[in-house]
C-alpha cells in the first residue's frame, strides 16, 4: 500500500467518516476456510543437482512468478518453489485469537516453520534462499540469521528491507515507533475498514512490476485476488520488523538485487513510494555487514526476470560461483 503514505490526513478522514465501518479487515470473513498454522501453501519440485535452491515469492504472489527462473536453473540445481499460505489458490492460517503485537510475526513464523520442516523432510543439509519481491526477503533473512549452518547463500531480488515512509514527518525513527504506528494507527484506523476499491487504488501500481504492460496487468490481477485480511496481516508483520538491526550477525553471503526502475515509475506522483521502499530502505545495509553486496540492474522494474533476465541470471551465476564483484553496483 502506498496511498496512506501520501497524506496522513486521508487515514483519519476515511477512518472516522463512518463509511465502511461494518468492514473488519483484521479478521477473516465468516465463511473463510483457513489452513493449519505452520504449513506452506504449496510446494513444487524441479530439477536436479548437488546444490539446492528454495524459491520464495513475495507479497501477494505464488510460485508461478518463478517459472522463467526455474527454466533457467533446473538443469543446475534441485529447486523447491513454494507458495506462502493465503497466496495463489492456497488458504491462509486462522488469525491468532489474541495478538499482543504484530511484531510477534505469528504468520511469518508459521512460514519459517514450514520451510525448516521442508528442509528436514527432504533432508536438505544446506540451501540457497532466493527471495523475489517484497516481504519474502524478511523470511529469507530471518531463516539465514537463525539457521546459519543450513543456509549457503541468500539472494534477495526486488525486496524492501523495512518500512520506509516517503513522508518525512511520519517516518518511524525506531523499530518501537514503527510498531506503535502500525498497531495504534495504521492497522485499526486505516487497514481495518478500508474498502476493496480504495485498497486496489492504493496498492502497488501495475507499471511498477514490469515494462511489459500485459504481464504487469497479469501480476497485478494475481496480487489483487488475495483477500484483503490476508494482505493486511502479512503487511503489518512486515512493517513491524527491522532486520537491519541484525545484519551484523549474518555469516553467509547475501546479494541484494535492486531494480533501477524506469523514469516513468520513479518520477511519477502515483508511484513516488517506489524509491523509498525499494532503494532508500537499503541505505546502510552494506556498511552494516561485509556479507551483503547490493547491485542495481538498469532498465528494469520490480520483476527483473521479465525485464532483464540475462543480466539477472549472469549476476546470480557470478554470486553462486563466488565471482561477484561487490563493488560493481550497477549492471
Amino acid at each position: 500500500m502506498k496511498r496512506f503514505l501520501w497524506t496522513f490526513i486521508l487515514i483519519y478522514s476515511i477512518a472516522f467518516s463512518g463509511i465502511g465501518q461494518e468492514i473488519n479487515n483484521l479478521i477473516h470473513s465468516k465463511d473463510y476456510a483457513s489452513e493449519s498454522w505452520g504449513e506452506l501453501g504449496e510446494i513444487k519440485e524441479f530439477g536436479s543437482g548437488d546444490q539446492t535452491m528454495i524459491l520464495l515469492p513475495g507479497w501477494g504472489f505464488d510460485w508461478t512468478i518463478f517459472k522463467d527462473f526455474i527454466s533457467n536453473y533446473e538443469d543446475q540445481y534441485k529447486i523447491y518453489a513454494v507458495t506462502f499460505p493465503g497466496f495463489g489458490s492456497t488458504a491462509a492460517p486462522a488469525m491468532p485469537e489474541k495478538t499482543e503485537s504484530y511484531a510477534d510475526t505469528y504468520w511469518t513464523n508459521g512460514i519459517i516453520k514450514g520451510l525448516t520442516d521442508l528442509m528436514d523432510e527432504k533432508e536438505i543439509e544446506k540451501a540457497t534462499l532466493v527471495s523475489y519481491f517484497t516481504y519474502s526477503n524478511i523470511i529469507a533473512t530471518r531463516i539465514a540469521l537463525d539457521n546459519p549452518d543450513r543456509i549457503n547463500k541468500v539472494v534477495i531480488i526486488s525486496g524492501m528491507a523495512k518500512f520506509t515512509s516517503n513522508l518525512v514527518p511520519y517516518e518511524p525513527a525506531s523499530l518501537s515507533q514503527r510498531i506503535y504506528y502500525v498497531e495504534k494507527s495504521l492497522a485499526p484506523q486505516w487497514f481495518k475498514t478500508v474498502s476493496k476499491e480504495t485498497w486496489d487504488t492504493g496498492n502497488f501500481h501495475a507499471k511498477a512490476f514490469t515494462k511489459d504492460s500485459v504481464a504487469a496487468k497479469k501480476y497485478w490481477d494475481q496480487m489483487s485476488a488475495v483477500p484483503i485480511p490476508i494482505m493486511v496481516r502479512y503487511l503489518c508483520e512486515l512493517y513491524s520488523t527491522d532486520l537491519s538491526l541484525e545484519y551484523e550477525n549474518l555469516t553467509m553471503p547475501v546479494m541484494v538485487v535492486l531494480p533501477s526502475f524506469t523514469d516513468e515509475v520513479l518520477y511519477t506522483k502515483e508511484t513516488s513510494y517506489i524509491a523509498p521502499f525499494f532503494h532508500y530502505s537499503w541505505l546502510g545495509a552494506k556498511p552494516a555487514s561485509d556479507k551483503i553486496a547490493i547491485v542495481s540492474i538498469s532498465d528494469s522494474n520490480a520483476f527483473i526476470v521479465d525485464d532483464q533476465p540475462e543480466k539477472l541470471f549472469q549476476l546470480i551465476d557470478e554470486f553462486m560461483d563466488d565471482k561477484l564483484n561487490r563493488y560493481q553496483v550497477v549492471r
